[in-house]
């Protein structure tokens, strides 16, 4: 196997990332729409206006909002009315996420297919727990792994090495990243948030989906966005990048008073919306 590349200094390479050359319109939107709402005279329909200005990225947030994620019970026509019945936040994210992932390579569709499964099923699991916050949580999961998809698209180098890991020495994802870069998609996934100013409500659950049991700003959102990415891997909807299943966290498990018997009704309520979301990966 080849030796990794010269990248063990994290603040150079913590610099290249945070240079997002690969990502240039996502930021531009995202800061719009972020600078327009901070004014109180700002209206949903000033903010809706100025997403609709992209019609391709309109079409596929209306997409997103009218798939199976939200199962509502009527049709979303609008941006300004996703962003009256979903809430700003949620559309914001529906913004970024599909932006961001329209970019992703070929090679990742699989990380795509996961993205939404993870989504979808933190969705349920809020919901299951009696959150009024479900929404929201489901952004979370959707973000969740978007470090990925800056490593991919910035070092490709390194993902290839990252990948060749994971095959030989059965890895998960995020350590086979931590051996060659000295770091992994989780925290990428952070710096990624801070340059983009998202709210520590979604930075959190991507900084430690996999250490949920540090999360103190939203832990029960990070604790679902965890338990959500292990359910939905091993049920096998989409690829995170390896084909290993970890264990769930005993700290996250109990946060969210979960019982063994509660996966039976939370997987039958997330299959069918599984099926139902399959042509979302035409996104990707």
């Amino acid at each position: 196997m080849a030796s990794p590349p010269d990248i063990q200094d994290r603040t150079r390479a913590k610099k290249e990332v945070r240079r997002i050359k690969n990502l240039p319109t996502v930021p531009g939107i995202v800061a719009k729409i972020s600078r327009i709402v901070e004014n109180p005279e700002t209206s949903v329909a000033d903010v809706g206006r100025l997403i609709s200005q992209d019609q391709v990225l309109s079409a596929k947030v209306l997409r997103m909002a009218n798939s199976a994620f939200f199962g509502m019970s009527r049709k979303i026509s609008s941006i300004p009315q996703a962003l009256i019945i979903l809430g700003f936040e949620v559309v914001k994210g529906l913004v970024l996420t599909s932006s961001v992932f329209d970019m992703i390579q070929k090679s990742m569709a699989g990380l795509w297919e996961h993205s939404i499964g993870c989504a979808a099923a933190s969705g349920v699991i809020a919901t299951y727990l009696g959150r009024d916050d479900a929404e929201e949580v489901l952004v979370a999961g959707l973000l969740h792994d978007l470090g990925k998809v800056v490593l991919a698209l910035n070092l490709p180098a390194e993902m290839s090495l990252v990948r060749e890991k994971v095959a030989q020495d059965r890895l998960y994802f995020h350590e086979a990243e931590t051996q060659v870069l000295d770091f992994d998609h989780a925290e990428i996934g952070q710096w990624l948030a801070e340059h983009w100013n998202l709210p520590e409500s979604l930075s959190e659950p991507m900084r430690l989906h996999h250490r949920p049991e540090k999360a103190v700003v939203k832990p029960e959102w990070t604790a679902i966005v965890h338990l959500a990415d292990i359910i939905v891997r091993a049920i096998g909807f989409g690829n995170g990048g390896d084909l290993l299943v970890p264990e769930i966290s005993p700290a996250a498990w109990s946060l969210l008073g979960l019982k063994k018997t509660d996966f039976l009704p939370i997987l039958e309520n997330l299959e069918p919306k599984l099926a139902s979301l399959r042509d979302l990966t035409a996104l990707a």
